[in-house]
C-alpha cells in the first residue's frame, strides 16, 4: 500500500502534463495548424521539411481523428484481452521484468514481498512447504510465481530453498547468498527479514529517484514538442519575410 501510494504520487504530475499537453497538441493540430498552413500554401512558399511533417500529422488529426481514436481503443482492448489470458499474462509479466528501470523496481518489490511473507509465515510456525505454497499465490508476477512453485517442488524432493532460486536467474545473488546462509545456520527467518528490510530501503530510494527524474524529463519532452511546432510554423514565415 505504501509503494502504491508513492507510485501514484510520482505519476500524478507526469500524467497530468501528458494529458494537458496531448489535448493542447490535438487542438493545435486540428484547428490552428490547418489555417496557418493554408495561408502558407496560398502564398506559394516552398515549405521546409518540418512544416511538411507537421502538415501531414495535422491532416491526419483533423480528417481522420476518429480512425486514430478507433485504432488506439481497439489496440488497448486487444492488448487487455491478450494479457488476461494465461499465455498473454506470462508474456507480459516476463516483459515487465525486462523493462529498463521499471523492471528492476518490479523485481525488488517482488523480492521484498517474497522475503517478508515467507519470514512471517515461518516465524509463525507454518511448515516450509505450506509457506512456499502461500507465497507463490500472493506473487503478482506469473514468472516469479512459477519460480516459487518450482522451488517448493525442489524442497519437497529434499533440496534447499536457495538452490532452485539460483537456477532460475530471477533472484539477485545477494538474496540467494543470504538465504543460503540462513538455511545453513538455522536462522532463515531473521535473514529473510534482513533481505526484506534491505529491499524496502532500495525500493524507497528507487521510487524517490524516479520521482525526481520524471518531472524534468516530461518538461524536456513538452519543450521539444513545442519547439518543433514553433520551428515548423515560423520557418516558412521567416522565409516569406526575407523574400
Amino acid at each position: 500500500a505504501k509503494l502504491q501510494s508513492q507510485l501514484k504520487g510520482a505519476m500524478t504530475y507526469p500524467v497530468v502534463m501528458a494529458v494537458v499537453g496531448g489535448l493542447m497538441m490535438m487542438g493545435l493540430l486540428t484547428f490552428v495548424v490547418p489555417k496557418i498552413t493554408k495561408t502558407l500554401i496560398d502564398a506559394g512558399t516552398e515549405l521546409p521539411t518540418p512544416t511538411k511533417i507537421l502538415m501531414t500529422v495535422s491532416g491526419i488529426a483533423s480528417d481522420y481523428w476518429w480512425v486514430v481514436l478507433g485504432v488506439i481503443g481497439f489496440s488497448i482492448f486487444m492488448f487487455r484481452r491478450y494479457v488476461s489470458s494465461e499465455k498473454g499474462r506470462l508474456w507480459w509479466d516476463r516483459k515487465r521484468l525486462e523493462m529498463p528501470v521499471f523492471g528492476h523496481l518490479t523485481k525488488m518489490v517482488a523480492v521484498s514481498r517474497f522475503s517478508r511473507t515467507l519470514a512471517t509465515l515461518l516465524s509463525s510456525g507454518v511448515p516450509l512447504l505450506i509457506a512456499l505454497d502461500i507465497v507463490s499465490k500472493i506473487m503478482d508476477n506469473k514468472v516469479l510465481q512459477g519460480v516459487i512453485e518450482e522451488t517448493r517442488e525442489s524442497v519437497r524432493e529434499g533440496q534447499s530453498v536457495a538452490e532452485p532460486l539460483k537456477k532460475s536467474n530471477q533472484f539477485p545473488p545477494l538474496v540467494i547468498h543470504m538465504i543460503g546462509i540462513g538455511e545453513k545456520t538455522g536462522e532463515l527467518e531473521p535473514m529473510l527479514e534482513r533481505v526484506a528490510d534491505n529491499y524496502d530501503t532500495q525500493v524507497d530510494a528507487a521510487v524517490g529517484g524516479l520521482t525526481a527524474l520524471l518531472e524534468p524529463v516530461m518538461i524536456l519532452v513538452m519543450a521539444g514538442v513545442g519547439g518543433f511546432f514553433v520551428m515548423s510554423i515560423f520557418l516558412p514565415i521567416l522565409k516569406m519575410s526575407q523574400i
